[in-house]
């Protein structure tokens, strides 16, 4: 896929904004705080219709606005032209492909690929569950259709479960959301098994190619709040759980509790991985999506780095350019220009506008 224009109205500091690009190689400069990242947050709104850094929307649009648009112009395998249009309010998220409105999510993701990559993805490693889970559930939403389908379903179901929990006699009620939510919590559970078994080989790959050491083997350990795969399994949890979640409010086990780990030789990476083998791990997982992506979509995904180039040493740098497929549009930041910028098309950026 090629990215080939750009429109951005409100989005963040971005009042206005139309770029047109040419070639594969973008390269965005300026200081920090500019609107860098800002740019490469809008691209990525084509993948999912949400942010890589926030799960707000309000943050989104332009202090004072109430709405924002992104319209992007891109070129899919064979040089089919498409247009994609985001739109967002404080209330809503619209979509529209060439014009015409995307009535399911589902029918939308998946089918524009990008990839971001950033200094702040080491906090997977590092960071509070539900960073991982963010990160799993686009992957799988992405390339297991029926993933994200089981996923808004349990989730509708456990908004419900949740306000039942917090009325003063909720026990009749609950068995008909219990079972609803079994069968869910168990698809969910099967499919994030099943994805991570084939995610876990791209994983390894990109990290003996990047990190290019034979003695270390990286992993991801799925970690379920509480062991349980069939429906019937899931529901004796809930009603063994039933007292618990009653004096919590709250559902407090399933796959919206669960977490994963990166690991290294089998051991915990943000405790035991030294800062350099924690970046290769991280820049390793967002080309594993890459190849995930890739292989789901039948298309290349548009590349993002925002400041990554200039924190890579020259031999990781190398084995970053190694590590990328031949044809990609790679859209990049940073403070300074790349050391050879011949091959760049380079825009300049100063507080939310571009040259």
């Amino acid at each position: 896929m090629r990215l080939t224009g750009l429109r951005i109205t409100n989005f963040r500091n971005i009042g206005q904004a139309e770029l047109d690009f040419q070639g594969a190689r973008q390269f965005f400069c300026g200081s920090n705080g500019q609107g860098k990242t800002n740019l490469l947050e809008a691209i990525g709104m084509i993948t999912a219709m949400r942010s890589f850094r926030t799960t707000k929307r309000l943050p989104l649009l332009r202090a004072d606005e109430p709405h924002a648009s992104i319209r992007a112009n891109l070129e899919l395998a064979g040089g089919k032209p498409i247009q994609v249009d985001i739109r967002l309010s404080r209330a809503v998220r619209k979509a529209f492909v060439d014009e015409a409105p995307v009535e399911r999510f589902s029918d939308f993701i998946g089918n524009y690929p990008t990839v971001t990559l950033s200094s702040g993805d080491i906090q997977f490693l590092r960071g509070a569950p539900a960073l991982r889970r963010r990160f799993f559930d686009l992957i799988l939403s992405f390339g297991e259709p029926p993933y994200l389908e089981h996923l808004r379903k349990y989730h509708n179901t456990l908004k419900h479960r949740n306000a039942l929990l917090k009325l003063d006699n909720p026990r009749p009620q609950l068995p008909a959301f219990d079972q609803l939510l079994a069968a869910q919590a168990s698809a969910v559970t099967q499919l994030r098994r099943d994805a991570l078994r084939h995610f876990h080989g791209y994983l390894v790959h990109f990290y003996n190619m990047i990190a290019q050491s034979g003695k270390e083997v990286p992993s991801i350990a799925y970690i379920p709040s509480k062991a349980a795969e069939s429906p019937s399994d899931f529901l004796g949890l809930y009603q063994t759980n039933l007292g618990r979640d009653l004096h919590a409010g709250t559902t407090t086990i399933g796959p919206h509790r669960d977490d994963f780990s990166f690991e290294l030789n089998g051991y915990p990476a943000e405790e035991y991985a030294s800062e350099g083998q924690q970046r290769a791990l991280v820049l390793s997982l967002r080309f594993a999506q890459f190849a995930y992506f890739k292989e789901k979509s039948g298309t290349l995904p548009v590349l993002l780095a925002d400041d990554i180039l200039g924190e890579l040493d020259p031999i990781r740098r190398e084995r970053f350019w190694q590590a990328i497929d031949e044809g990609t549009q790679l859209v990049a930041t940073g403070t300074t220009l790349p050391d050879d910028p011949a091959p760049w098309q380079t825009f300049q950026v100063d507080n939310g506008t571009f040259s």
